[in-house]
């Protein structure tokens, strides 16, 4: 695994000096803006989320990420308006103008689950407190159970309603003042609210319909429930997008924007023993170097790759490092004919917006690079360049196949001396697939020319194409599949006189070993676990060998088998030694000991969590382990410390 340094740009913005006074009066207008705005969606902003708007100073980048807060809980991006949202400042609007606000305790639930199914009024009766039972049913929302019945109640008739947690609270507590003196059992009180209503009797021993014994009050499960609701918001919302928020154009860091420059990138699918990889070959138009001694020159080179999918959702991250150190006769080739670096990644099939990244860290000079992209082996591939030579090893390199290594410019210029040269993977190919169709064709006049013979190689094809006789031109290389309605794939490319001259660029193309199959199966699995499938990638880590299970790969191993529910796994693998027991280790150990009903195991490791931050959710899920081990008065002290902290 890597650690991903969170990257930033900082814009030089020149403003003449009567906009200047401007800006500096309007500042604290627009910084009550923002803090109004983070009061009113306190509620269901994640703490990654609250995280990162503490750290954001400028208008820009509060509006961006505003626009992305509600973009990531948009359930149809793609049709406006953002019904989450509207839904959300509708339920925020009632619980201003009828329960009090939304940091009250009916307010926060209402905003959070909305309005309920039916609400139960107790006002009146000469035997219990003012009260209401709101019944929800969940809808299949993450992980509620199907029916809860909620109550809130004014202690001793007085004040603002609160909310009453069974098991911590009892049915005593429901009944009034003077009704509450003449019980003697917390049995004899649950009897006396069961006059008034049946339901409200059962829903104060459980928020759930049918659990709970009034003869032994001490355990629940409510508490459970109840967390479950008030973490609602930040399972229901996908917040990757914050991992990356403060990376313009996925990754890139510069201290400022003049230092943006111009080159190319060239992104292509290649295919290894039934591994995608995603290959790239990055030219920055300057290349910049730090003269460290007579004949020495260095610059430390990033190229930063990451995948999103259509919804948004981010599936992949890599960083290739490069320091580049060069003698003075190959700093002049470089400035004569540029550099091209040529890398790789695996990635997983789907289709994908990737983002590509150039950084000069030496010098701040950087560009990017987006594009869509399917990968599917029912669609063919290819690598195209003007050199195809024999590698001198069979390691695994970027834009090969079998040894084969295919140099490319990412500028697609060619000229009439030059011969176009690639490999092709057709889809599905096998030893006795048909081959695919390979031509050029103009785009000015629509001539075609077949490019021909393919030498074939079980699942890919090698053609190579003198252009002497080709016209200048622009054209659409294209790779067809055989098949009236196959997929095919295009690259344009221009081909120039023969007298005007190229340069070909140099070409550093780094090769990884045969032992890099494994990584790249825990990076293959990595990605379908972030894309969602946890079958695949548990399927994918148990076909790791055991030295890979280590300190490293264990949390995220871990976490597929937490999502598939295999609890008793994940205390299995993260309970051992070598593993550190960081925040998010740790919140997996405490959620797997609940789910198996270990609960001193749960105490102990919820306790190591209040050293990260002293929550709200962390006191309600330590209150709620403590009523299942039946220690009521421990359980009372963190609940009312979860509310003293919600209220603030």
């Amino acid at each position: 695994m890597k650690t991903f340094k969170t990257l930033t740009i900082l814009l030089c913005i020149l403003l003449p000096s009567v906009s200047l006074v401007s800006l500096s009066a309007d500042k604290p207008k627009k910084e009550q803006g923002w803090k109004e705005w983070l009061m009113e969606v306190d509620p269901i902003i994640s703490p990654q989320e609250r995280a990162v708007a503490k750290l954001l100073r400028t208008v820009e980048e509060r509006k961006r990420f505003k626009d992305l807060f509600w973009q990531a809980r948009d359930p149809s991006p793609h049709v406006p308006p953002n019904e989450y949202r509207v839904e959300y400042y509708r339920r925020l609007d009632y619980a201003k103008r009828r329960l009090g606000g939304v940091h009250t305790d009916r307010g926060q639930i209402y905003v959070i689950m909305g309005k309920p199914f039916d609400i139960d009024h107790f006002s009146g009766h000469e035997n219990l407190v003012e009260c209401e039972m709101w019944e929800y049913r969940s809808d299949g929302r993450f992980g509620l159970p199907p029916f809860m019945n909620i109550i809130f109640y004014k202690p001793h008739d007085m004040g603002e309603f609160q909310l009453y947690h069974p098991g911590i609270h009892r049915p005593g507590d429901l009944l009034s003042p003077s009704a509450a003196g003449s019980v003697k059992s917390q049995f004899q009180a649950y009897r006396e609210v069961k006059k008034n209503s049946t339901v409200l009797a059962q829903a104060s021993l459980s928020i759930l319909p049918g659990e709970g014994d009034p003869g032994e009050m001490s355990l629940s499960t409510s508490s459970f429930a109840l967390n479950k609701i008030y973490s609602l918001p930040e399972k229901e919302a996908e917040t990757g997008y914050i991992r990356n928020f403060k990376m313009p154009t996925g990754s890139v860091e510069v201290k400022t924007s003049t230092n943006e420059i111009r080159g190319h990138i060239y992104a292509a699918l290649t295919r290894n023993n039934g591994v995608d990889f995603l290959n790239f070959a990055v030219m920055p138009d300057v290349m910049n170097f730090k003269h460290t001694s007579e004949n020495e020159y260095t610059a430390d080179i990033d190229i930063h790759i990451s995948a999103e999918d259509l919804s948004g959702r981010s599936i992949f991250q890599d960083v290739k490092k490069i320091d580049l150190k060069i003698d003075t006769q190959r700093k002049k080739q470089i400035d004569k004919r540029k550099i091209a670096f040529m890398n790789f990644s695996p990635i997983i099939e789907g289709d994908f917006n990737i983002t590509i990244a150039y950084m000069n860290k030496t010098t701040d000079e950087f560009f990017t690079h987006k594009e869509r992209i399917t990968v599917s082996g029912d669609k063919p591939a290819m690598v195209l360049g003007f050199e195809l030579k024999a590698a001198e090893n069979r390691n695994y390199m970027p834009f090969a196949a079998d040894g084969f290594l295919v140099l490319t410019d990412p500028r697609f210029t060619f000229n009439q001396k030059d011969t176009l040269q690639g490999i092709v993977w057709n889809a599905g190919a096998g030893a006795d697939a048909d081959g695919p169709e390979v031509f050029l064709e103009s785009i000015t006049n629509k001539n075609k020319i077949r490019i021909e013979p393919l030498v074939h190689n079980y699942d890919h094809y090698r053609f190579r194409l003198p252009l002497s006789m080709v016209k200048d031109d622009n054209y659409l290389l294209t790779v067809k599949t055989p098949g009236p309605e196959s997929p095919a794939i295009t690259r344009k490319i221009h081909v120039l006189p023969f007298y005007i001259d190229i340069e070909r660029p140099v070409t550093m193309a780094k090769p990884e070993p045969p032992g890099a199959v494994n990584n790249y199966l825990f990076v293959r699995a990595q990605q379908y676990l972030n894309a969602g499938d946890t079958d695949r990638a548990a399927a994918l880590f148990d076909k790791l060998p055991g030295k890979y299970w280590n300190a490293v790969t264990l949390p995220v191993i871990a976490r597929a088998y937490y999502e598939k529910k295999d609890h008793a796994r994940v205390l299995e693998l993260l309970e051992r030694e070598e593993v550190k027991k960081v925040y998010a280790v740790l919140i997996m150990l405490a959620n797997s000991a609940i789910e198996l009903k270990q609960y001193e195991k749960a105490l102990q490791y919820l306790e190591q969590l209040r050293q990260y931050g002293d929550s709200v959710r962390i006191n309600q899920l330590l209150a709620a382990t403590c009523l299942s081990l039946g220690r009521r008065e421990k359980a009372k002290q963190y609940y009312e410390h979860a509310k003293k902290l919600m209220k603030k």
